[in-house]
């Protein structure tokens, strides 16, 4: 038993790697737009502690949403908690390169068609924003609470100066989307993504935006391992406590 353990383990290993090493992107994969820039440890730097500022990066291939896949990176939102502001959001978008409006629009509130995945980190009650830091998965570039897919969803508070694990899940045989930060699923929703919002037209890109307001904080993305592989293969390599 244990020699069948290893021997499954090794092989798994083996195409983990292959799939890491064939599909993990370079800084040149991705277009900045905005106040981004790239840190001297190779990590994209969207807004600094400036008020209204916004910064994008996007992936320059397209991905098929008829193909599962999963996208690991990690995120830094800022070091400054009561008067930190306003967020990230990662995205998925028909055209790359986009920027939404500043503020509370975190950089994605006017991109449509898309898919906005919110890490919100400042109350804005006129958009029934909880309290709390918190994630929602919206639609259309439609920031307010009324219309999200799922959530919000209060989460603890992410302006801690740390780095997270953000890890987006795509399975299209359930037609689900999934959210973990620092390995913790946080948010789903099961949703025809390719029919109800992107009209039918599957191959679709991503990225991720943040923006300030009259309130700022540090927002930054690092991609750690990015892979792309379904989620059928991804509880394999858990249930065997792969990482």
């Amino acid at each position: 038993m244990a020699v069948r353990r290893f021997i499954i383990i090794s092989i798994l290993l083996t195409c983990f790697c292959l799939i890491a090493i064939g599909q993990r992107p370079t800084i040149e994969d991705f277009t900045m737009s905005g106040d981004t820039y790239l840190t001297e440890d190779e990590c994209f730097r969207l807004t600094e502690e400036n008020d209204y500022s916004s910064g994008s990066i996007w992936y320059k291939h397209a991905i098929d949403l008829k193909k599962p896949f999963s996208i690991r990176l990690s995120i830094m939102a800022g070091c400054q908690d009561e008067v930190g502001a306003d967020g990230m959001v990662f995205a998925f978008a028909p055209q790359p390169n986009r920027l939404g409006y500043r503020g509370e629009g975190i950089g994605y509130s006017g991109l449509a068609p898309s898919i906005g995945i919110e890490i919100d980190t400042w109350l804005n009650e006129h958009l029934n924003d909880p309290m709390e830091d918190h994630l929602a998965i919206m639609v259309n570039g439609r920031i307010g609470h009324w219309n999200d897919l799922a959530g919000p969803v209060k989460i603890p508070n992410i302006e801690d100066c740390q780095r997270h694990g953000f890890y987006v899940i795509w399975s299209p045989s359930e037609q689900k989307l999934s959210v973990e930060i620092d390995g913790t699923e946080i948010i789903s929703t099961s949703f025809d993504l390719v029919n109800k919002v992107f009209r039918g037209n599957s191959l679709v890109y991503w990225g991720m935006t943040a923006a300030t307001g009259r309130y700022n904080n540090i927002h930054e993305v690092c991609f750690d391992r990015i892979t792309h592989f379904s989620p059928q293969t991804e509880e394999i390599r858990r249930s065997y406590g792969l990482n």
